[in-house]
């Protein structure tokens, strides 16, 4: 099921750059021809290029928002790292409106506005920047796009691409070396801790995350079905926290990736909004059907680490998702919004909760989680 929906998005995104390339032919009809040749020589390669979440939101924006010259040029970019995929070698004039080349996954090169580009055997070079053998390192005129791995999980830390900015969230800027290196010990942690005790989230991970985009406000975090595989998050004050992030938005990320194949709601649902005990602001039907599967999610991390360690924050975050989520199940059905395949759905996760009822947490675990959500609705509540 997993391949089956990261496949439908990867074709999505083919398909969408492919229209964004006919836009950008007369612009820059040599990046236009050596991503075609690329496509050509190793249509699996290129394929598994294009399903990176940034290249679709870029896609996206060259069919949909206000295009810009350099809009166009990105895909000088898109062209490099799809020739090096295909190990293509080429070599093309590129005339950018500012002093930069992006290179989705894998760097930024730091280039004269009129520079060359070149690809030999993998490598690519732009005017005299030659990309490293490393591309995550930063070298003269070259700022690698870091990654990091964990187990099976291999995830970029995105502080660079000009298309991540999909969010309406403000991101931070380049991470200094400091910084980056405290989101790859804490993502190494998280992933430690995934693989050992939550397996299946590690697996879904692993074909469902590419990125993590880092945002400068503490305690957000956000996906967008336009760049499908990125996640983008504040850096949480704990491993363990950042794991449970990256559960929840990956969630996301399946259910937007499952919205491609089966509408979830009525084609004339009510134009009505709801509570969400995990909003301050009301919202739409398929917002909580969003916010539901993201939150059983969540649930369920909390249920095992609290099986595991029986602590006291885990017990109260396994109580509060649980209840939550019920509650609002019970919301979506009232709503009479639901199409079949969002029945099934919420069906299906109040099969879960429901074997979740013989689970019991100390009652004062308990108290405050419910204590909690009480608090979110009084101030839900407030004008």
């Amino acid at each position: 099921m997993l391949d089956t929906l990261r496949a439908g998005q990867i074709t999505k995104h083919v398909l969408l750059v492919r229209e964004a390339a006919d836009a950008a032919r007369t612009r820059a009809p040599e990046a236009v021809a050596v991503l075609a040749a690329a496509d050509a020589k190793d249509p699996a390669a290129t394929r598994a290029l294009l399903g990176h979440p940034q290249i679709g939101a870029w896609a996206i924006h060259c069919l949909t928002g206000a295009v810009t010259p350099e809009d166009l040029d990105h895909l000088h970019g898109i062209a490099a790292a799809a020739a090096a995929r295909a190990r293509l070698d080429a070599t093309w004039p590129a005339h950018l409106p500012r002093a930069r080349l992006p290179i989705p996954a894998l760097g930024t090169a730091l280039v004269d506005p009129a520079t060359t580009v070149t690809v030999r055997s993998g490598r690519v070079r732009a005017g005299a920047v030659h990309v490293p053998a490393d591309p995550s390192a930063d070298a003269p005129g070259w700022l690698g796009l870091r990654s990091f791995q964990a187990g099976e999980l291999r995830v970029y830390l995105d502080d660079l691409d000009p298309y991540r900015d999909v969010y309406d969230l403000p991101l931070t800027g380049r991470l200094s070396p400091e910084d980056a290196g405290h989101w790859q010990t804490d993502t190494a942690a998280a992933g430690a801790l995934l693989a050992a005790h939550h397996p299946w989230h590690i697996r879904s991970m692993s074909r469902c995350l590419t990125s993590v985009v880092p945002l400068s406000s503490a305690g957000r975090s956000a996906t967008s079905r336009d760049a499908f595989g990125a996640a983008a998050l504040a850096r949480p004050p704990d491993p363990r926290r950042l794991a449970a992030g990256l559960v929840h938005e990956q969630q996301h990320g399946k259910l937007n990736a499952l919205l491609l194949f089966h509408d979830m709601l009525r084609p004339d649902p009510p134009a009505r909004r709801y509570y969400a005990p995990w909003r301050t602001d009301p919202r739409p039907a398929g917002a909580l059907l969003h916010g539901c599967y993201a939150h059983l999610a969540i649930a369920d991390f909390w249920r095992t680490e609290f099986i595991r360690t029986a602590d006291d924050l885990s017990a109260v975050e396994f109580t509060r998702w649980r209840v939550a989520v019920a509650e609002t199940l019970e919301t979506l059905d009232a709503a009479d919004s639901l199409g079949p395949a969002g029945q099934r759905l919420v069906d299906g996760m109040r099969a879960r909760l429901d074997s979740w009822l013989p689970d019991h947490v100390p009652a004062d675990a308990g108290h405050r989680a419910r204590q909690t959500l009480a608090a979110h609705r009084t101030q839900y509540a407030q004008p």
